[in-house]
């Protein structure tokens, strides 16, 4: 379980949380919504060790994250960020390769199982991208190629921040049904930030509803998402319609 007790945070003096409390559902899909600030963000950084906590804990299995060893903690906690630094004279093989770290070093002779990876690499569908550099992809194949990349961690958690941002539509939507996939087969803890409404309705567990520093609301999509809420949240006059094929939010 990871999850956050009493967390204070302030970025340059200016308070961001206040006694936070949150946890991630294990196996599930949990998504961060929110307006512009938020806390997104810094929610996002603080449960990757991207930033600390002033104070409170949070906490990985009952163990203090802060505790943790790097290398122990990349094999547990995976992250996709929203931009990634582009390798340009790097094959796909060998980036993917960077996830085995964790469990290799550096100075050590590559002791990576190619059939591991061939399998990452199949189940996302780019095993023929292996040998081409990661600059001659696509947006969309740079992003599967990144998940891949986390993967070969292993991991138990896989957090992405804004993974569609990028992405045109046709792409959006197979990315996210591919994290679907991912957590039905593999039941990986998933935690993404998404600016979509409609795609936290879609693709989510859970939902958490953070505005001005503070959780508004926690639940299942269809609990958080709703006309009041969102209305009220992100100042919008805004629909819940139900449907056949799901329940939308329309704006207007």
């Amino acid at each position: 379980m990871l999850e956050l007790n009493n967390v204070d945070f302030s970025y340059h003096n200016k308070n961001i949380f206040n006694g936070l409390n949150f946890s991630l559902q294990d196996n599930k899909i949990t998504t961060i919504i929110g307006p512009n600030g938020s806390g997104k963000s810094t929610l996002f950084k603080l449960l990757t060790r991207s930033e600390k906590a002033k104070s409170g804990e949070i906490k990985l299995d009952g163990s203090d994250i802060w505790t943790i060893q790097p290398r122990d903690f990349a094999k547990k906690v995976a992250i996709v960020h929203q931009q990634n630094q582009l390798y340009d004279e790097m094959t796909v093989n060998e980036l993917i390769k960077m996830g085995r770290l964790p469990y290799n070093s550096l100075f050590e002779n590559d002791q990576t199982d190619p059939e591991k990876l061939n399998k990452i690499l199949n189940y996302l569908e780019i095993e023929p991208l292996k040998n081409k550099f990661v600059s001659e992809l696509s947006g969309g194949q740079q992003q599967r190629v990144w998940l891949a990349v986390a993967l070969a961690q292993e991991p138990e958690y896989l957090f992405l921040d804004e993974p569609t941002t990028y992405l045109d539509l046709h792409f959006q939507y197979r990315f996210l049904k591919l994290l679907k996939k991912l957590n039905r087969d593999q039941g990986l803890s998933i935690c993404m930030i998404l600016h979509d409404l409609n795609q936290a309705l879609q693709f989510s567990d859970q939902v958490v509803l953070l505005n001005q520093g503070e959780i508004k609301k926690i639940g299942q999509p269809e609990e958080v998402i709703t006309k009041e809420i969102i209305s009220n949240n992100f100042k919008i006059d805004c629909e819940v319609i139900k449907t056949d094929q799901g329940v939308f939010l329309r704006q207007y």
